[in-house]
C-alpha cells in the first residue's frame, strides 16, 4: 500500500509538469507567463500555506520532544549533503552560478509539494506535523542562507543580498511559528479558505517547472553526471544511512523515523527553480536538478520506502 502511494503522489506531479510542458509547446500557454506564475508563489500562495500547515497542529507533549531529536538528525543530514555537493561542484568545476546551485539542491528537498501530501497519505495528521518540524528547518535555511548564497553567485551586492531575506515567506514563519507557540488559531472558515488558495502551490511549482522546461534544451540533459550525484548521495545513501543509525535505537517514535527519512529522500526542492529565476541566477540548471531527480524519485522513493519497512520495525 505505501508503494501504491509513493508512486501516485509522484506520477500526478508528473502529469502537472507535463501538462505545463504541452501548453507552451501547443502554443496555448506563453513563456513568459512564467514569470507572473513564480511571483503569484513566493508572495501569495507560498506564504499563506506556509501558515495554515503550521498553525493547524494540535501538539502533545512527546510530540514535541520527538520534534527536537528530528531536528538535530536533520541538521546532520542537511550538513553532510551541503558539503558533498560543495565537493562535487567543486570536483566538476561548475561556474560560481551553477555550484551554489548544485550545492542547494544537493541538501533541500521537495518537503511541502511532494512531501506533506505523501507523509499525510503514510502516517496522517501526526506525520504531518513532523513533515512541517522537517520543512520548517529545511525552508528556514533556504530563505536565509540559501537566498543569500544564490543571490551573491548571481552578481547581486551583499547588502542587497541581506534585504531579500525579509520577504513574505520569512515573515509567513515568524507569524506562524508565534502562532503555533501561544496556540493562536485562525477562525475555521478563514483557516479552510486560506489553506485552499495555499494548496495551489504545488499546482502553480510544477507547471512552473513545465513551462520552463519547454523554454530550455533538452537535448544532452541525460549527460549532466553532476545531478546523479545528488540522487545517489540525497536520495539514496543518506536515507539508508539514517534507516541504519535508527535500527540500533528503537526506542525512537517510529512516525517521526519514517517522516525524518522520507523528507530526507525526497527530490530536489521545486521552489529553488522559482528563487534562481527570480534572483537571476541558473535557473536552466535548477530546472533540469528538479526534472531529473522528480523523474527518478518514481524509482528511489518507493525503493527508500520498502528498505525502511524492512530495517525498522
Amino acid at each position: 500500500m505505501g508503494f501504491d502511494i509513493v508512486a501516485k503522489q509522484i506520477i500526478m506531479l508528473a502529469i502537472l509538469m507535463l501538462l505545463g510542458f504541452i501548453g507552451v509547446k501547443a502554443k496555448y500557454i506563453q513563456p513568459e507567463l512564467k514569470d507572473s506564475i513564480s511571483k503569484i508563489i513566493l508572495k501569495f500562495t507560498l506564504p499563506l500555506l506556509n501558515i495554515t500547515a503550521i498553525t493547524g497542529q494540535t501538539l502533545r507533549p512527546d510530540m514535541l520532544t520527538n520534534a527536537g531529536i528530528l531536528i538535530l538528525f536533520a541538521l546532520g543530514g542537511i550538513g553532510i549533503m551541503l558539503c558533498v555537493g560543495t565537493l562535487v561542484s567543486k570536483l566538476f568545476r561548475l561556474p560560481p552560478a551553477t555550484k551554489t546551485i548544485h550545492t542547494c539542491m544537493s541538501a533541500f528537498g521537495n518537503v511541502i509539494f511532494l512531501g506533506y501530501p505523501l507523509i499525510t497519505a503514510l502516517y496522517g495528521q501526526e506525520g504531518l506535523f513532523y513533515a512541517v518540524v522537517y520543512a520548517l528547518l529545511n525552508d528556514g535555511i533556504v530563505w536565509t542562507i540559501g537566498v543569500y548564497l544564490i543571490a551573491k553567485s548571481a552578481g547581486n551586492n551583499s547588502k542587497a543580498n541581506w534585504k531579500k531575506l525579509i520577504n513574505p515567506n520569512t515573515i509567513a514563519f515568524a507569524i506562524a511559528l508565534v502562532m503555533l507557540a501561544f496556540g493562536v488559531r485562525l477562525p475555521n472558515l478563514l483557516h479552510d479558505t486560506l489553506s485552499s488558495v495555499g494548496k495551489m502551490t504545488t499546482n502553480l511549482s510544477m507547471l512552473f517547472i513545465g513551462i520552463t522546461l519547454a523554454t530550455i534544451p533538452l537535448k544532452g540533459i541525460y549527460k549532466r553526471f553532476t545531478i546523479y550525484f545528488i540522487v545517489l548521495v540525497k536520495m539514496i545513501l543518506v536515507p539508508i544511512a539514517l534507516m541504519f543509525v535508527f535500527s540500533y535505537l528503537p526506542f525512537f517514535d517510529k512516525t517521526m523515523v519514517g517522516v525524518l527519512i522520507l523528507q530526507a529522500a525526497m527530490p530536489v526542492q521545486t521552489i529553488l527553480t522559482v528563487v534562481s529565476s527570480e534572483l537571476g541566477s541558473d535557473y536552466r540548471y535548477a530546472t533540469e536538478c528538479v526534472f531529473i531527480t522528480t523523474v527518478l524519485s518514481l524509482i528511489t522513493l518507493p525503493g527508500v520506502y520498502y528498505i525502511m519497512t524492512q530495517i525498522i520495525k
